[in-house]
């Protein structure tokens, strides 16, 4: 029989062991001791290496365990690593199933009808399926995680081994995981010593399996890893949908620009040649109506916000006035300021003027 370390010590990452037996290629052996878990209870194997060489598979063959490796062993005497972040992820997801189940049982009325440790989540269906609330259930499962129960390990007699949350089908000593006070399972698992280790639970998604209701759910490191993808996750939406939004304000600026060029330009198709107006404000849409509009022979345009006290003088080149000494001229009368060319000039004269009166005043 090869002895099982693990049982007796979840935390144990080295160890040394004599090969008992090996296939003819070499690469499947047999020793007569490991701490290597084989797949076995919804909980897959361990992974790491013997000798420096890497350990594909652990196989339990009833009283033994095999040993798949990357490449054949030759010598008898050999000493074995486990790949420890792997097992540590393992022990924190089986310990937060065991804890997980108790709760489910005994405060939601839901029996745990089987389990599985995956390689990114791990899963737990119960009956019967109508579960109630799973931010109810997450927030319990965390609650007594933080109470830092201890776990144990023991090996009684099937016959005579009582309180197990789930009956045993199988005859002889069962090796029996205990957290104080909450749960007694029969199980060969790996295990951390207290909930506390496990650090966080998180539920995810459910569905509907047969007469069973399937929950995914993420415990350790595994919970954190989740949460920060969630996070950059959202940090990249986030990111994506203000791209989004600034593209979106790009495309109606430009759409209001080539809008404003048209009314402009129609401006001017209609036979207008001097525009003036009192406006709300001087933005991006009346600078481009008005540039449009000054494309025409013989334009003059003047828009005025009395509110701000913003002004845009314009006049066609062949009108032969000069914008900027024009507006240059007025901001010296009014305290004001301003520049542009001769074609287009821009400043603030001060609110509550009148636009026809600029107008005259300015000769346009």
């Amino acid at each position: 029989m090869t002895e099982r370390l693990y049982y007796h010590d979840s935390y144990l990452q080295t160890f040394n062991a004599q090969v008992v037996s090996q296939s003819e290629d070499g690469l499947r052996i047999v020793l007569d001791r490991t701490a290597f878990y084989p797949t076995s209870g919804g909980q897959p194997h361990d992974l790491g290496a013997l000798n420096g060489i890497p350990v594909l598979d652990v196989i339990d063959r009833d009283a033994t365990i095999e040993h798949l490796l990357a490449q054949p062993l030759a010598c008898r005497e050999v000493t074995g690593q486990i790949d420890w972040p792997r097992r540590l992820s393992h022990m924190q997801q089986h310990t937060a199933q065991h804890l997980l189940s108790a709760v489910l049982q005994e405060e939601f009325g839901l029996q745990t009808v089987s389990f599985h440790l995956g390689t990114e989540e791990s899963t737990v269906d119960v009956e019967p399926p109508n579960a109630e609330s799973l931010s109810a259930m997450e927030t319990r499962a965390n609650q007594v995680l933080r109470l830092n129960k201890a776990t144990h390990v023991s090996f009684e007699d099937a016959s005579t081994a009582q309180g197990l949350r789930k009956k045993s089908d199988r005859d002889g000593l069962l090796r029996i995981v205990s957290i104080e006070g909450l749960d007694r399972s029969a199980c060969g698992g790996t295990h951390v010593a207290r909930t506390g280790e496990i650090g966080l639970i998180l539920l995810g998604k459910t569905e509907k399996i047969r007469k069973a209701l399937r929950i995914y759910f993420y415990a350790g490191d595994r919970a954190f890893a989740y949460l920060r993808k969630q996070l950059s996750d959202l940090r990249q939406a986030e990111s994506q949908a203000r791209d989004k939004l600034a593209d979106s304000e790009k495309s109606r600026q430009k759409l209001a620009a080539e809008l404003a060029s048209l009314r402009g330009a129609q401006r001017y198709a209609s036979g207008q040649r001097r525009w003036v107006e009192s406006v709300n404000d001087i933005g991006e849409a009346e600078r481009a109506e008005a540039n449009a509009f000054l494309n025409g022979q013989g334009t003059t345009v003047l828009l005025y916000s009395p509110s701000t006290g913003a002004i845009l003088i314009g006049a066609e080149p062949s009108t032969g006035i000069d914008c900027a000494q024009l507006l240059k001229q007025a901001a010296s009368q009014r305290n004001g300021r301003g520049g542009g060319s001769p074609k287009l000039a821009q400043g603030n004269l001060g609110p509550n003027l009148d636009a026809n009166t600029l107008a005259l005043d300015l000769s346009l």
